[in-house]
């Protein structure tokens, strides 16, 4: 008797079930509508992709499953996000999940069966959805190889280096990079060096990578507007921004930076795994401190501004500015740029309509925001509306961006900083909790970040931390930092190795237990502070001379009011003094105590405060000679943060002075300066408390004592003879500060060389020419439509608009569902209509925002009616409607209201409503597009009179005239109205 063969277990059996649906898919997995696919391994090691097709409106979603190790169970996902199917999916993914064992067969066809809705439940889309005939065939979009090869040479030209990453038989990634050190010439290398210090790496390169494209390309067309190839496919493009030491980055690190959804990693619960080759390689892609903000932006505004630049002839300052205004004035460009000419006026025509290069035009774009980063803010990326310009991005005065700046992680990245600025979060951390400790720590305070913390007074579970006294505020804080970990252990969290396909460890992660409100409070502790400290570990970079116990930070950047106040104090004052031109500053060194700290980083030094007597005068007191601040003016704080590793225990500034001594109030034996805006921190000398213990055992003279200079080729700054800085009265020594930044620009610019293309992007540039078929155009009025079409005014619909009230509140995932597949049909069906005369009605895009309120206009009735000769005559370009939609929708109708013009008494239209059975709850709901077509139907009647518009036209109908007309009609009539309060609630609230 032959043995019999054992069930295949683990990789075998996954490995088989894939093969077997790879060679034979099973015509379970044909749901009418919804089918899968296209079974194919996915990039990641155990993982399947697959192909979900929606058969009528020809949607393609790339399904992703990963197989959790070692337990074998089966993870669901989009991937990337699947257009208007988003939530639909992602909910049925998230239900059907099991910790059981499934094989992929069983897991897709339970996907399946819950998305098509033909199992034994209730049918939530019982509604008559019909659809043409020739939308009933999925067509695979295919990629245009010869406009890629194209744009590939024109981004090349451009000075760009171009690169493609295949993920499958269609699916792929387009990236275009330059090494930073070509950036220099644009941006100073200490500007750089302030950003990120990765920046001025060797071999760095700066690099955008464009994904979800979906096998489309070109997916814009040449007014900006997206081809019907790429809004069939639900195409949206997403960018990501992130340093690399090759021209373009791997496929594994693309995959991993891009995903939004992973498994749980089994090591977070101190599982080992034995697939190591599986982990990513984080150290030769990376993203920078500014990644977040720069790919915000370009993912919410980019392709919006394209198309305002095109649409109206402008540079990409012009463009920013009224896309800007547009957004909060809520009113469309068209209508603004009218407005707007004066401002616009000097802006440069810069090219014609012709084919747009996405991938040099998007980089472009990159570049000059990633150049001009630091005058705009990081989080609603408007231009900042200050006198100075600072050197390190930062958040405007508004309350919305600091609430998203310091409560929502916008702008740069905190766990970034704890990674690649470890001792700089440690130490900002720590000044705060001292500060807090001793009752001294001041506004600005984190107000209006909605944190929600324990009672410091009453031991009630929580409150407000807005509603707390200023003491109160500070104890809280001082307690909430207690209660984090260790900055080093958050870096090592951050950074431990993920396998592909996991998520990668959040901070929130760490402990559970740690409130919300503590790390915002860290949050707050890091972002506030708009100076740049960096630790000099190297011996070049330290001042010379200073005692070994001292650790030091120089200050990358100061406060960027403080700094642009002083370089205009510098240029004004200096002017005329022989002394001066030769020496323009001067350094000396300033002790204070340890809770002070946190306020002097952030604002500079002032003498608000007496500290220690005012003997020589009101100002800002220095010394020479180090020894003397590192005495009794740098008094040891008494309460450390019990988690910091750094520890500091005392804190000595070296500043950089005006060199006007004359005009110090003092300048014997101490200068005294009175002109705050005459200094500014340059370093930042930082006492411990390991070494606070060492130096008890010696004299304070004999820990500060002054050490050799060991560096040999450093170039110092060259200080005035009579004012030079002093340790025990041994002379200091300051490195040039430029002189380390071209030294890293030297090491950078010898080890450029010039990238060789990889196989892929040779193919590219090497395609052959095919033949390009010209996009059909999405925009309402195209060329070849008839010479007197109908024609979009948007004035006379933003005057409507002002009528409206707020969007519905209420929403549910099965309505939302249901409006997107509606608003699809309806603007697919507006954007392939050959005329909108003949199509009747228009949904100006600019003005339809949100799912359950739409405005729509009704157009071009028979010229014989006397409606149309009364719209002539008035010149009314059409009849503007609101369309609100209830929760409950698609199982109860929308709400139709006429908001203007005005009618005369007419028996389909009462108060504005349109009082018709078929939008009761009685009536048999159809599609918007022929809702509206029986509603113009019904305004053309002549039987029994026709309608007409009153002389009072221009008053608008309110929206409870409009419910109280819908009311009656519904009472004459006998309609039914399901649920009349839901009614009252949907027309007049918002």
């Amino acid at each position: 008797m032959a043995p019999t063969a054992k069930p295949l277990k683990g990789r075998k059996r996954f490995s088989a079930d894939l093969h077997e649906l790879h060679t034979t898919c099973p015509s379970d997995l044909d749901r009418g509508t919804w089918s899968a696919q296209s079974f194919r391994a996915g990039d990641d090691d155990g993982s399947v992709e697959f192909d979900l097709i929606e058969s009528r409106d020809r949607i393609r979603i790339v399904m992703h499953l990963l197989c959790s190790v070692p337990q074998h169970s089966l993870i669901l996902l989009p991937f990337p996000e699947p257009g208007s199917y988003g939530e639909q999916v992602k909910e049925i993914c998230d239900g059907i999940l099991s910790d059981s064992p499934s094989t992929i067969h069983e897991v897709v066809k339970q996907f399946l069966i819950s998305i098509s809705g033909d199992d034994d439940s209730e049918d939530d889309h019982d509604y008559d959805m019909t659809v043409d005939e020739d939308m009933s065939a999925f067509t695979r979009p295919e990629i245009c190889r010869s406009v890629l090869r194209r744009d590939f040479e024109g981004t090349h030209a451009a000075g760009y280096m171009p690169g493609v990453i295949w993920s499958g038989s269609s699916e792929f990634f387009l990236t275009i990079s330059v090494p930073v050190v070509e950036l220099t010439d644009k941006i100073p290398a200490h500007v750089l060096m302030s950003w990120d210090s990765q920046f001025l790496l060797p071999r760095q390169h700066l690099v955008l990578v464009i994904s979800g494209f979906w096998g489309v390309y070109p997916p814009v067309q040449s007014d900006g507007t997206l081809t019907l190839a790429t809004i069939h496919s639900c195409t949206s493009l997403k960018f990501y921004v992130g340093l690399s030491r090759k021209y373009k980055p791997s496929k594994e690190h693309v995959i991993a930076s891009l995903r939004r959804y992973g498994l749980q990693s089994e090591q977070q619960n101190g599982v080992e795994d034995d697939m190591v080759e599986e982990y990513i390689d984080v150290d030769k892609e990376s993203d920078t401190g500014l990644s977040s903000s720069l790919e915000s932006l370009l993912d919410e505004h980019f392709l919006q501004l394209l198309r305002v630049r095109r649409e109206f002839k402008l540079g990409w300052a012009a463009a920013e500015e009224l896309h800007w205004r547009s957004q909060e004035l809520q009113r469309p460009p068209a209508v603004l740029v009218k407005e707007m000419q004066e401002e616009l006026r000097q802006v440069e025509e810069e090219e014609q309509h012709c084919h747009i290069n996405l991938l040099e035009t998007a980089f472009a774009y990159l570049l000059r925001r990633f150049t001009l980063c630091n005058r705009y803010c990081v989080v609603c990326h408007k231009k900042l509306d200050t006198e100075f310009e600072a050197l390190k991005p930062y958040v405007c005065d508004s309350g919305l961006c600091a609430y998203q700046y310091y409560s929502l992680n916008f702008g740069p990245s905190l766990e970034y900083d704890i990674c690649k600025n470890t001792e700089m979060v440690d130490l900002l951390v720590s000044l705060a909790y001292a500060a807090a400790a001793e009752q001294v720590l001041d506004e600005p305070l984190p107000r209006g970040l909605l944190l929600k913390v324990p009672d410091p007074v009453h031991k009630h579970p929580m409150r407000d931390f807005d509603t707390l006294t200023v003491n109160e505020m500070r104890t809280t804080i001082m307690q909430l930092i207690n209660t984090l970990p260790p900055i080093q252990d958050m870096k090592k969290h951050l950074e431990k190795k993920v396998f592909a396909g996991t998520n990668k460890p959040k901070l929130k992660d760490m402990d559970p237990s740690i409130l919300p409100a503590a790390w915002s409070i860290l949050r707050w502790c890091v972002a506030s502070c708009t100076a740049h400290l960096q630790e000099l570990t190297e011996e070049e970079d330290q001042v010379q001379n200073i005692g070994s116990q001292w650790r030091q930070f120089r200050f990358m950047v100061g406060a960027p009011d403080k700094e642009a106040k002083f370089k205009n104090a510098l240029e004004k004052e200096t002017h005329g003094d022989s002394n001066a031109k030769k020496y323009p500053t001067l350094y000396a060194f300033h002790g204070s105590p340890l809770k002070n700290w946190h306020s002097i980083i952030r604002h500079g030094l002032w003498y608000k405060t007496v500290a220690h007597g005012r003997a020589y005068g009101d100002g800002v007191y220095f010394a020479r000679d180090g020894i003397i601040s590192m005495g009794s003016y740098a008094t040891v704080g008494s309460q450390p943060w019990r988690n910091s590793m750094i520890a500091p225990s005392a804190c000595v500034a070296l500043a950089e002075i005006i060199n006007l001594p004359q005009k110090f109030t003092s300048h014997n034996p101490y200068y005294v300066v009175k002109q705050t805006e005459w200094i500014m921190c340059r370093y930042l000398l930082v006492n411990t408390f390991d070494s606070l213990y060492t130096n008890r055992l010696t004299s304070i003279d004999d820990a500060a004592t002054a050490t050799k200079s060991n560096v040999g080729n450093v170039p110092f700054i060259k200080h005035d003879p009579h004012c030079r800085p002093l340790l025990s009265n041994a002379q200091v020594e300051i490195p040039q500060p430029s002189y380390k930044l071209e030294k890293l620009l030297g090491l950078c610019q010898d080890a450029y060389v010039p990238p060789n293309l990889d196989e892929d992007d040779s193919a590219v540039f090497n395609a052959p020419d095919e033949e390009e078929t010209k996009p059909k155009s999405t925009a309402p009025y195209i060329n070849g439509k008839p010479k007197r079409d109908w024609v979009h005014d948007a004035s006379w619909v933003e005057k409507n608009m002002d009528l409206l009230l707020p969007p519905p509140a209420d929403s549910t995932p099965v309505a939302t569902m249901a409006l997107q597949k509606e608003f699809r049909a309806m603007m697919k069906e507006q954007g392939s209509a050959d005329s909108l005369a003949t199509l009747g009605w228009y949904m100006p895009p600019e003005f339809n925002e949100n799912l359950f309120q739409w405005v729509v206009e009704m157009h071009s009735f028979d010229p014989d009616l006397p409606i149309a000769k009364d719209l002539k005559l008035k010149g009314v370009n059409s009849l503007v409607f609101e369309i609100r939609f209830p929760p409950t929708f698609p199982h109860s109708p929308p709400f139709f209201r006429l908001v203007m013009p005005r009618f005369l008494p007419f028996m389909q239209v009462r108060g504005g409503s349109i009082c018709m059975d078929l939008l009761t709850s009685a009536g048999e709901l159809r599609l918007i597009a022929s809702v509206l077509l029986q509603i113009k139907l019904a305004i053309s009647s002549t039987d029994p009179k026709p309608a007409r518009l009153a002389q009072n036209w221009e008053q608008p109908y309110h929206p409870q005239e409009a419910l109280s007309g819908y009311t009656r009609a519904a009472a004459i009539h006998g309609w039914k109205v399901a649920n009349p309060r839901e009614m009252e609630r949907l027309v007049t609230r918002g």
